[in-house]
Formats: C-alpha cells, sequence, structure tokens
C-alpha cells in the first residue's frame, strides 16, 4: 500500500523559482511549506490509522463479535 510523502525540495525550489521567491523570503517560505506539509501528513496517517481500526472492528462485527466485547448471540428482549 502505497502513501503520501513529503513535498520533495526540488518542487518547493521550483515553485518559489517560478514565482520570484528568493533569499530570507525563500527560507521562510520553505519553513512554512515544511511544516503545513508535515502537518499534513501527520492526519493523514491519523485518519489512515482510525480507518483501519473502524474496519478491523466492522470486521470483527461481521466474524459473531460483539461491540462489549462478548461473544455469546445477542437477543433481543422481545425473544425471551
Amino acid at each position: 500500500m502505497g502513501g503520501q510523502s513529503p513535498i520533495s525540495f526540488l518542487s518547493i525550489d521550483t515553485y518559489a523559482r517560478r514565482y520570484d521567491i528568493r533569499g530570507v523570503e525563500f527560507e521562510t517560505f520553505l519553513a512554512f511549506v515544511s511544516a503545513m506539509d508535515e502537518e499534513f501528513l501527520e492526519h493523514v496517517q491519523r485518519e489512515a490509522e482510525r480507518e483501519k481500526e473502524a474496519e478491523d472492528e466492522r470486521k470483527r462485527l461481521r466474524e459473531g463479535g460483539h461491540p462489549n466485547g462478548g461473544n455469546s448471540a445477542f437477543v433481543p428482549p422481545s425473544h425471551i
């Protein structure tokens, strides 16, 4: 399974050159873009972990597990 990867320095540098971002402005730009990219990648990872946990729970329930951890069949009160 693939995934997101950080924005390469070359891509950031190419963008900065196109828009004439140089010197201190480039260093600031690089720091901001890198920080936002890192946060985005962490967010994507957290979402992937949540989705995996949810899928594991759905799978467990399909296989007869119960949300409360029990392993007996649920009998509605109307059937008792």
